[in-house]
């Protein structure tokens, strides 16, 4: 596993916890490190940064895409259903308001309508698969 596949796998978590990640900056920091890595290291952490605080000063959230809403949906429908399991994730949902049907996202930021549907679809299919299953349990 390199730099690029951490990268990837930080940039997945942040978006299935609803975080809009806008740079990505990868360090190499071996024990002796030349001059060369270092400056290159430096090129990478500024240009982040420059990255990371325009999309501050922009104070605009990117529309989510379909995937993230997929998993928003998929992750209302687990947390909704299994809150006797998950007794702080649906204690937190429902605190934020994510709970409510009417809650399309994290935020308020506008939702394509097809990317809605979608989740919905999801959410639904894996709300009777829950259902089914902790039936099957009991």
């Amino acid at each position: 596993m390199g730099e690029k596949d951490v990268l990837d796998y930080l940039e997945d978590v942040a978006g299935i916890w609803g975080f809009d990640v806008v740079s990505r900056a990868g360090q190499v920091t071996p024990p002796r490190m030349p001059e060369q890595q270092a400056r290159a290291n430096d090129r990478d952490l500024e240009r982040a940064a420059r990255e990371f605080f325009r999309a501050l000063a922009e104070g605009q959230e990117r529309q989510p895409g379909l995937r993230s809403v997929i998993i928003f949906h998929g992750q209302r429908a687990t947390f909704d259903e299994l809150a006797d399991d998950f007794p702080a994730d649906h204690a937190y949902w429902k605190e934020q308001g994510w709970l409510d049907p009417s809650a399309r996202y994290y935020t308020s930021v506008p939702i394509n309508p097809l990317y809605n549907a979608a989740g919905k679809i999801v959410e639904w299919v894996a709300r009777r698969r829950l259902r089914r299953d902790l039936a099957a349990m009991r």
